[in-house]
């Protein structure tokens, strides 16, 4: 049901065995925007990125030196996220307001689609499902939608679960008609799509979470990967706590706790399988594996921002912690180099560069 690739593993274990720390992390800063970047996708078949910022603008790239298209959904108006399609990887998602924006990478002189009259609160997030059919949003009024993109956008789902804002919103890999969302009122809903029957609700206190930061644990973002039993999630609390699913009457289990961020974590995300990255609001990125032995004594090397005293030990995880120096806005997975046994995080922050980090 889940395959595991054996790179996955090698990335892993050369990164973060028990003998080994990360041999190598380079960095790239990628200046394409004017204001400051708000989300990140990346297209591996294509090896295409889209970034969007504050101020409306999105860009589609392939490097710093190759911009392919610079786009305004709503000028002036900030672009919340964006996603490709991941099966017609033509097809691009953009979220500004309320709206939601289908383009087609044939065709950038005009917008293939829009998608409007649903959403009356500023929409957070945007998830495609695993073969491309099917698009899930979440907003501000604690409603998650689910539309149709091949017929026409057609919203076939909608409901409002949240008590408040809704942050992020993912499937349930292999599980077609199952989503799990998060909110503003610390919960995390794991929901049958169309008959909107609940499976299972987390609620957990900042206490629970074992967390320092007076920050309520806000859901401030999930993750899921389709070769994954895994979620993550990254709370205001500044935790990141990670679940496995389990069978459908059990839905999911807690698996670990992983090391906290000083500050509210805004971002996780599983760039492959067995791999977590988190960025928090104390400008740290972690790098997590999930399925590999503990290591001790390795440090993280230099890194923008940081200076010599900032670099923090390998935790009894196997954590990897990469002083950033920004606040986090947004995390994607970037391009695998598997002759390397390597991986890109690409990084949106404060400011309105992107950082490409390859992990080794």
């Amino acid at each position: 049901e889940f395959q595991t690739y054996q790179h996955y593993f090698i990335q892993i274990n050369l990164s973060l065995s028990k003998d080994m720390a990360v041999s190598e992390v380079d960095s790239t800063r990628i200046e394409l925007h004017q204001a400051t970047v708000l989300t990140l996708d990346h297209c591996p078949s294509e090896n295409l990125s889209l970034s969007g910022s504050e101020d409306g603008n999105v860009i589609l790239w392939r490097s710093a030196e190759e911009t392919l298209a610079s786009l305004n959904p709503l000028p002036g108006e900030a672009v919340n996220c964006v996603t490709f399609n991941p099966r017609e990887t033509a097809k691009f998602y953009v979220a500004s307001e309320s709206s939601i924006f289908v383009y087609d990478t044939r065709n950038l002189g005009e917008v293939y689609a829009k998608y409007e009259g649903k959403h009356e609160e500023e929409i957070n997030q945007l998830a495609p499902d695993e073969k491309g059919q099917y698009l899930l949003s979440c907003d501000d009024n604690g409603e998650v939608m689910c539309f149709d993109v091949k017929r026409s956008g057609r919203c076939v789902s909608h409901y409002t679960v949240h008590d408040n804002i809704c942050a992020s919103v993912q499937w349930v890999p292999t599980r077609t008609a199952e989503i799990v969302s998060g909110g503003m009122d610390c919960k995390i809903h794991h929901r049958d799509l169309y008959k909107q029957r609940p499976f299972s609700t987390i609620h957990e206190s900042a206490e629970q979470q074992g967390v320092h930061v007076i920050n309520p644990p806000f859901v401030n973002s999930l993750s899921t990967h389709w070769k994954s039993r895994y979620m993550v999630a990254g709370y205001g609390s500044g935790a990141v706590k990670v679940w496995r699913l389990g069978s459908r009457k059990i839905g999911y289990l807690p698996f670990r706790t992983l090391p906290s961020h000083n500050a509210g974590t805004g971002c996780v995300c599983l760039v492959n399988p067995v791999t977590v990255v988190s960025g928090g609001n104390d400008g740290f990125i972690h790098i997590t594996g999930l399925e590999c032995g503990a290591t001790n004594g390795h440090s993280s090397p230099a890194s923008p921002g940081g200076t010599d005293e900032e670099k923090e030990e390998v935790s009894e995880w196997g954590v990897f912690k990469l002083y950033h120096g920004y606040k986090i806005n947004w995390l994607s997975a970037g391009q695998e180099h598997a002759a390397t046994f390597s991986f890109d995080v690409l990084v949106a922050d404060e400011s309105s560069a992107i950082t490409r980090y390859t992990v080794r």
